[in-house]
């Protein structure tokens, strides 16, 4: 069975859905597209801090380390460099059209539009938790 063809078939389930949480039969929540599974590995990915995963210390990327740092002109380049590097890294297959913020007060939010190499022409979207001090968006997403 091909991607399309999975993707298209309602009872062929990808992955799990992040953040965990359970569906109304009592299992966790399913992804039915490799294109929304791949958002919720780099959403994963990017929210995993570098040496967190055992077994794998390199996993995750250096986005956290934006959070509490001052907010300057070489802030939003860092963010980028952090997302590129880890998705070049370790989800190959993802190319990533483009990485665009929005600047509220103490807060960046990243958004990135991203498809998969098998099927370039299907962008999807993926907007991370507000980075910074603000409104403390950031740590609810992560649970804190």
């Amino acid at each position: 069975m091909s991607i399309t063809e999975n993707d298209l078939d309602p009872n062929v389930s990808i992955g799990l859905q992040l953040p965990l949480g359970t569906h109304q039969n009592g299992v966790f929540k399913q992804t039915q597209t490799l294109l929304e599974q791949t958002k919720s590995n780099i959403k994963n990915l990017l929210l995993t801090v570098k040496g967190e995963r055992l077994g794998n210390p390199e996993f995750g990327s250096d986005l956290l380390k934006a959070v509490f740092q001052q907010i300057d002109t070489n802030t939003e380049d860092q963010i980028e460099e952090a997302i590129r590097s880890a998705i070049n890294d370790f989800l190959p297959h993802v190319l990533i059209k483009s990485i665009n913020f929005t600047n509220n007060k103490n807060t960046i939010t990243p958004r990135i539009i991203f498809a998969i190499n098998t099927d370039a022409a299907n962008d999807a979207e993926l907007e991370l938790p507000a980075l910074g001090e603000g409104d403390n968006t950031f740590s609810r997403e992560l649970g804190g």
